[in-house]
This record gives C-alpha cells, structure tokens and sequence, in this order.
C-alpha cells in the first residue's frame, strides 16, 4: 500500500434525501464530513489518488451504486458494513425560490469511525494528516488514542512522525460554556477551523457579519496557543466572504473564496466548508504555507458550489476534469487572481 497522506474522520459518510419545493426528490446522494473532505483532498491529487484513504462504516442498505462511485474516485477504501444497523441518512430541504438549503434533519444515528477502528490497519494510523470533526471530548479522547496507537504500530519502514491534525468543530458544542474546554483542545491539533458562525456562537454573538470582530474572536485561540508548541493555525472559513489565518506568526489575513456569493455558478454551499479542509490540508504538505494551503482550500470549496451533490470527474490522470475544468488550472486561476 501507498503511503496514506490523508484520512478524514467524523461522523461516517451520510446517505441525503434532498426535497426541494417544485421537484422531484432525490434520495441516496452521498454526503457528509468525511465525504467532503475527503474529496476536497482527492481533487489535488490524480496521479496518486491511492494516497487518500476514504474510511466508513456502512448499514445494511448502503446503496451499491454509491460504493461504486467512491470507486470511481480511486482512492484507498475501507468499509465496514454492519448489518444490524441502517445506514447514516438525513433529510434536506431547499427553498424553490432560490435553491437555498434551509433545513437538515436526522433520519437515523451516524456510524463514526474512530481511531480504534484503525487499529488493525497500521497503514492507515500513520497517514500523514487527519481531518477530524466533532466536540473537544472527542478530540481529546481521539488524538490521544491516535498519538499512542502510531508510537506503538511505528515500525522502520513507518514514520512515527507528527502528523498534520486539522479539527472542524461540531457546531452544536460550539457555546459560551465550552469555549474554555475548546481553548484546551486545541493545542491538541495543528490547525482549528470554525466557521465564523460557529466561532461567534462561543462568544454568544448573532451580530452581521464584520472581519474585525472575527480576527478578535479568533486571537482568543491564537493567544491561548493551537498545537503543541502554540504556533498551529486558526482557519476561521466564511462563506462567500472567504477565509481568516491567523497564527502568532501570521497576522490576520483574510484570503478571498473563489466564487462571489451572489455568482451565478454557486448553487448549493453544502459540504464547500469540509472540501476547503481537505484541499487545505494537500496544499500544506505540498508547500508548508498556510497561504498557499487555503488557495487549494478555496479552489476545493469551488467545485462543491457548482451543484446539488458532488461535482462529476471524467478522464484519469494529467487529463482528469472535475466539472469540466482541470483542478490545478483552476488554481493558477486563483492564484493570479489573488497573487
């Protein structure tokens, strides 16, 4: 097997039932965080998507077809079917107005894959980099695990180096009583990445949105220290306003999205936020700039934009496009356009 350079974990892959006012309903489109970001990922990589590992556990009725979509991507799989239990499914609501989603709610419980899950697959416990999302308990408990599970599994062909940690908190721990236990957590990882609505829900604000009151939220954990050695990053993503970095090295710099909000080409935000993480996270290890990571961020979160769902691939290789477009061109793209 490849070298592993990026797994994403969270509560599983999701199975969606889209209802939108006027048409015809969709059921069976594959989402969720691990879904998003791992793809987010995959997009930058299609001479070595065998480097990406996609981990899940999936119900009795996890549709084939989706198996053989996730196929099509090339990407390293593992799943785990329980077939005692139905898969992860949810229900979402769009506006007809302006195909806006407006709701989400939970059909059945989600199937999380932990690091525990991993421990018989040294391969994948030594992956250069983890996507995590969920509360500070479960970043407290999982990267403890996983520091102690790639020390007792490193071998000589297996670097037991530190691995890049990127944590997406989970929006309803996000609150004025768990900020302390956040600001803890986060020296656990490399790089916390909030959206600015979550960030605001720490400090009880509901206010418009305004960059400055987001660079002084998000130096609360920057002071406090990301990471080990206190020098992580604070990704703060904002929708169509774009992303905040902030590192004790880094001042405040606002980085823009690719698309404009009012564009044409943005149809559905859903799952943009888990693909910036993951195409942030490949743009690090390339480059080892923050800077430059969330230019691959922006350009991952473009494609989840452009529809309903996940963005479609044909060719393989140098030739691959996603959405009739070559990923490294869009990025050329935005990297001139925001040099």
């Amino acid at each position: 097997m490849a070298p592993i350079r990026l797994i994403a974990l969270g509560n599983g892959v999701w199975l969606d039932e889209i209802r939108a006012e006027g048409k015809h309903t969709v059921k069976d489109v594959p989402g969720g965080s691990v879904t998003f970001a791992t793809l987010g990922a995959r997009l930058f990589l299609p001479q070595d998507p065998q480097s990406v590992a996609l981990v899940f556990n999936a119900g009795h009725d996890f549709p084939e077809a989706v198996i053989e979509l996730f196929r099509g991507w090339s990407v390293e799989m593992m799943v785990e079917q329980n077939l005692d239990k139905p898969s992860s499914r949810g229900l979402v609501f769009y506006e007809q107005a302006n195909a806006n989603r407006k709701g989400f709610q939970r059909l059945t419980e989600p199937m999380p894959v932990t690091i525990s899950d991993l421990g018989e697959h040294p391969a994948y416990l030594q992956s250069q980099a983890f996507h995590f999302f969920g509360t500070a308990e479960y970043i407290e408990e999982q990267v403890t695990n996983l520091l102690r599970c790639r020390t007792e599994t490193a071998s000589k062909d297996i670097s037991s180096s530190q691995p890049l940690l990127v944590w997406e908190p989970h929006a309803k721990s996000c609150l004025p009583e768990t900020l302390q236990q956040h600001v803890r957590a986060v020296r656990l990882v490399n790089v916390f990445s909030p959206n600015h609505e979550e960030l605001h829900r720490f400090f009880g604000d509901s206010l418009p949105f305004n960059k400055q009151v987001v660079e002084e939220e998000a130096q609360v954990f920057v002071d406090a220290g990301i990471g080990p050695t206190g020098d992580g990053c604070m990704v703060v993503r904002a929708a169509g306003s774009g992303c905040l970095l902030m590192s004790r090295s880094l001042p405040p710099t606002w980085m823009p999205s690719y698309y404009d909000s009012n564009s044409e080409k943005v149809v559905d935000p859903t799952g943009a936020g888990n693909a910036f993480l993951g195409g942030f996270m490949i743009g690090f290890q390339a480059t080892g700039l923050y800077k430059e990571a969330a230019c691959y961020g922006q350009v991952a979160a473009s494609f989840m934009l452009e529809q309903i769902g996940l963005p479609s691939c044909v060719g393989n290789g140098v030739s691959e496009r996603w959405n009739g477009e070559n990923v490294q061109e869009r990025l050329g793209k935005y990297r001139r356009r925001y040099p």
